[in-house]
Formats: structure tokens, C-alpha cells, sequence
């Protein structure tokens, strides 16, 4: 049987961009893994999860205490990602205060009619259970610790 070579040049690119795609596979059984951009083998997915999460976040509250979650522009810059890991950093550095008062400083000065009324925010620690969270769809903590309460003081 003879191979056409206009057809054995495609399937042989084609089983090295297979075999390459498939190479980081073997990292799974690796004690010590390596995740390379852009070859990887997803360890995000494949990871096991604990089943809560604990996260640092900004609230604020209105006059009828109302809760409200402070988007990540007034708390840091960048993007939202970035800003997360922000907000980590300050408070595992005590820095929580200092977080607070710049983020009551932003929101003083906003001309959102949804900031507009609030009073206080508060920097808070969250521990969150994963399958509550995103399959039932109940976004209650399952407890959280207060950081900070900064008042907002209106200009």
C-alpha cells in the first residue's frame, strides 16, 4: 500500500501537534509538577478543592443597613483579580485601616446613586462553602469576621 506524500505530510504534523498538545498529561504523576504557559495540564481543574473558601472583601451599608458588595474600582487599581490580591496583602499586613479609609474616601466621592447613600463600610473576612455558593445559589457565609468599619464621611 502506498502512502500519497501530500497525505502523509498533514498526518504527521498533525501527530506531532497531537503528542505535543498531550505532553504536559504526564505531569499528573509527577511529585513535583510544572504547569508551563501555554503547555499545561490545567492543575486549576484537576486540583482537589477544599470545600470552603475564605476571601477578604469590602461592604457597605446605608442608613437602613442594608448591605452592599463594593465593586473592586473603588477598592484598588486594576483589575479585578489584581485588586483581590491587593486586599490580601493589605490585610495580612494590617493594613485593613488604611484599606478602609481609602475606599471610604472613593466611595464619599462617587456619583453612583447606589454608593451614594452609604454610611460605613466595613473590610471583612469571609469564609464562603463552595457548593452552597455556586449550586444552591446561597451566598451566606458560613461566618465572617469583621476587619474594619471605616464611617464615610461625605465632602
Amino acid at each position: 500500500m502506498e502512502i500519497n506524500q501530500h497525505k502523509a505530510i498533514p498526518a504527521i504534523f498533525s501527530t506531532v501537534v497531537l503528542l505535543l498538545v498531550l505532553s504536559p498529561v504526564v505531569e499528573n504523576w509527577s511529585k513535583t509538577p510544572k504547569d508551563n504557559f501555554p503547555l499545561s495540564y490545567y492543575p486549576m481543574f484537576s486540583k482537589k478543592r477544599e470545600a470552603t473558601y475564605t476571601l477578604r472583601y469590602v461592604v457597605g451599608y446605608d442608613e437602613q443597613q442594608r448591605r452592599y458588595h463594593i465593586p473592586y474600582h473603588y477598592i484598588g487599581n486594576g483589575g479585578f483579580n489584581q485588586v483581590r490580591r491587593q486586599i490580601i496583602k493589605q490585610c495580612k499586613n494590617g493594613k485593613s485601616k488604611k484599606l478602609a479609609k481609602k475606599v471610604a474616601r472613593r466611595l464619599a466621592k462617587s456619583k453612583e446613586p447606589l454608593y451614594q447613600n452609604l454610611e460605613r463600610i466595613e473590610v471583612v473576612k469571609g469564609t464562603y462553602n463552595f457548593e452552597a455558593y455556586f449550586v444552591k445559589g446561597d451566598k451566606t457565609p458560613l461566618q465572617e469576621k469583621v476587619l474594619c468599619t471605616r464611617k464615610i464621611s461625605k465632602p
